[in-house]
């Protein structure tokens, strides 16, 4: 009897061969995802420590790292798509990058004694006194650049690397596992290393860096890509820079279906920019802190969140393959409203904090896990099974280019508004306010998916759906 076998383009894997992929992209993702939880964690309370206001963390922790992404993300998607070498077109952009990364979180580790020597040298050479904060703080907003220039390789073209080796037949499944890694990995990560987020800062940045240096060096390794087609030509047929933007530029936004979708993430990015109940990005810790939670009980709180996000996600992954993954984000759409409007709750309550841990819980674990369960089939698995296939690292760099100029725009509008509320009520209570600002910005959020959703339908929908580049390349890309 023949060994059954499934096949990816030009790959073809037996049985044992899956699970060895599986292994080793599971194993990548775990490491990234436990790198990933260190600096978004760690890095506002090391700015508070600093005295840094709330503007400035805004400013060198999400809207300069975010315009830099966004300039890099289209670059970097549209050349992979267009990439052809003996190690694919994914590979070698996150194997050449590792090396930077790594060492950007070891400065990010030995901010304070690199900051404080360039300012002696800066004395020493006879130039302008600075504070030893201020150096600090100057070191790191350096660093952070830097790793955003370098980590802004692995959080677009890992993706896509799933999407080019991952049987299509598998892949709603793979992810669904492949989302319970992340979500297993930031609970342990919560649990056991973030109450030691202030003491212990430098061992969990080199900590981060180890386990990223050598995770991805065997992902790398390990994982082989197939052959792929020539790749697309320029909408002019012509080479050059020019060419290649007025080619992502048309081809991204040939169709109203894709304006939905973008318009849809600037929204809710420039909404979401203050962080997400269940998360520790963003403002979040001092939005947990102002109602009396310390670090240990927020680290068991978000580490429950996810593995309890973990178990729905296999729910939903069950449910998007049955039902498209757009209808179960439609679901999380409506369903985030309630998640925002119950967290208004904390502007007029303020409970003991061993009350306020239960009102937490229930927060997190009876509203904003459902939410977070259904949001997770948005990215990748509706964007896989919306976007066209020869261009989804370009068109997925273009979403992500509209959601990361939502969050650079509304991080620094976000941290003003909390600074103007300041002078209303006291700085703990400010960051209560956070769900209203989100709620602002959800409905514009609602109507573009719902707008998203009918234009899905009118074009094929369950049965006869084709990306609309597909019908556009037959003929000028241009158009509707």
């Amino acid at each position: 009897m023949n060994e059954k076998t499934w096949r990816c383009g030009s790959l073809t894997y037996t049985k044992p061969a899956l699970v060895m992929l599986f292994f080793w992209l599971l194993w990548g993702d775990f490491c990234y995802v436990l790198t990933e939880a260190v600096v978004p964690s760690v890095m506002p309370l090391k700015f508070k420590a600093l005295g840094a206001s709330n503007t400035l963390m805004a400013l060198v922790m999400a809207t300069i790292p975010g315009a830099l992404g966004a300039v890099l993300n289209p670059v970097i998607s549209f050349r992979s798509d267009r990439f052809r070498g003996k190690w694919g077109r994914r590979i070698p952009f996150l194997l050449f990058t590792l090396p930077g990364l790594v060492a950007c979180l070891v400065i990010l580790a030995f901010a304070d004694q690199i900051g404080l020597g360039l300012r002696d040298l800066l004395l020493t050479a006879g130039g302008g006194a600075i504070s030893p904060n201020h150096a600090i703080l100057a070191t790191l907003g350096v660093s952070l650049i830097l790793f955003t220039f370098f980590n802004a390789f692995t959080t677009s073209v890992f993706w896509y690397l799933l999407n080019d080796v991952v049987p299509e037949k598998l892949l709603a499944r793979f992810l669904s596992w492949f989302r319970i890694i992340s979500l297993g990995t930031s609970s342990l990560y919560n649990f056991f290393v973030l109450k030691h987020a202030e003491t212990h800062y430098a061992e969990i940045l080199i900590g981060g860096a180890i386990v990223y240096a050598i995770g991805f060096t065997l992902l790398c390794l390990n994982v082989k890509e197939g052959e792929y087609p020539p790749p697309p030509e320029n909408v002019d047929h012509k080479p050059g820079l020019l060419s290649a933007v007025k080619t992502y530029a048309r081809e991204c936004h040939v169709h109203r279906l894709y304006w939905y979708q973008f318009l849809g993430a600037f929204s809710g990015s420039f909404g979401t920019c203050l962080g997400l109940v269940g998360g520790t990005g963003g403002f979040m810790l001092f939005y947990y802190k102002s109602r009396g939670l310390d670090l240990a009980q927020i680290g068991q709180l978000v580490a429950i969140y996810n593995i309890v996000v973990a178990v729905l996600v296999l729910g939903t992954g069950w449910l998007a393959d049955r039902f498209h993954p757009i209808r179960v984000v439609a679901a999380g759409v409506a369903w985030n409203v309630v998640v925002l409007l119950a967290g208004t709750v904390w502007i007029f309550w303020n409970p003991a904090p061993e009350v306020a841990y239960w009102g937490w819980a229930t927060l997190m674990l009876g509203l904003a896990a459902p939410n977070a369960a259904m949001a997770a089939m948005s990215d990748p698995p509706l964007l896989m099974r919306v976007m066209p296939r020869s261009r989804f690292g370009q068109f997925c760099s273009a979403n992500n280019l509209w959601r990361t100029v939502g969050g650079l725009v509304g991080a620094v509008a976000g941290g003003g508004f909390l600074d103007v509320m300041k002078r209303f009520v006291d700085e703990e209570h400010t960051y209560c306010y956070i769900p209203v600002w989100q709620i602002v910005f959800t409905v514009p959020t609602v109507v573009l998916f719902y707008k998203f959703f009918k234009t899905w339908k009118k074009c094929g929908g369950d049965t006869d759906y084709e990306a609309p580049l597909t019908k556009a390349d037959k003929v000028a890309v241009g158009g509707r």
